[in-house]
């Protein structure tokens, strides 16, 4: 499918009693058990999962091609659960430019817990000797806020695949439209589903799409 076909019609799901295309909003905080007090559909409770969250899931991995999603309250707490994900101790590469909320996230929150060195990412010298026998992660944003600087992102990729590290893609300027960060290498793409794909300063959300569905 085309990307726009993509965009419309991926994790929508039709209600196979009313012929509704269109998924109505799921309120519900609680699922009802079976017979047997399983929870044969999946759902259990909200705040783990609900029907209408499943659906942005499917759709944003469909776009961005990776194998699954997860959807956040913001682009901050999406960006912030990969920094939890790291073991203590580890060290982070970021962008010298880069969203203001997780740039303070590493400096302040995860102070003491992580290390991380602030390097100009659209060079591939300087995040090379920035490299530390601890580094377990290369956060790239591309392009970048507010700057726009671009980040050469195959490259990265395959200079971190050497030393065995993880690389994410801050992908909220580009979106999937322009840009997949997953097919050059990456694996996580994070987006704050607040910007551009929410397009109407209405919604604040967030995303993680994987590369693999394996441990982080």
């Amino acid at each position: 499918m085309k990307i726009e076909t993509i965009a419309i019609h991926a994790g929508n799901t039709v209600n196979c009693l009313t012929g509704e295309v269109i998924q109505p909003i799921s309120l519900s905080t609680t699922f009802e058990r079976d017979a047997e007090g399983n929870y044969p559909d999946g759902y259990m409770y909200t705040r783990s999962d609900n029907p209408n969250r499943r659906s942005l899931e499917k759709v944003l991995a469909a776009l961005e091609h990776g194998a699954d999603a997860c959807a956040f309250s913001s682009g901050n707490a999406a960006g912030s659960a990969v920094f939890q994900a790291l073991e203590p101790g580890s060290h982070v590469i970021a962008p010298d430019d880069m969203y203001h909320g997780l740039r303070n996230a590493l400096l302040q929150v995860f102070k003491g817990v992580l290390s991380v060195d602030f390097v100009d990412t659209t060079s591939l010298d300087a995040i090379e000797k920035a490299i530390k026998p601890t580094t377990k992660l290369i956060w790239l944003e591309s392009p970048s806020n507010p700057l726009l600087k671009i980040s050469d992102i195959a490259a990265v990729c395959s200079l971190a695949k050497k030393h065995a590290i993880k690389v994410a893609c801050d992908n909220t300027f580009a979106t999937p439209i322009f840009q997949c960060p997953l097919a050059l290498g990456a694996d996580i793409v994070m987006h704050s589903t607040t910007k551009y794909l929410g397009g109407h300063s209405d919604v604040l959300g967030g995303a993680l799409i994987c590369k693999t569905a394996d441990e982080f």
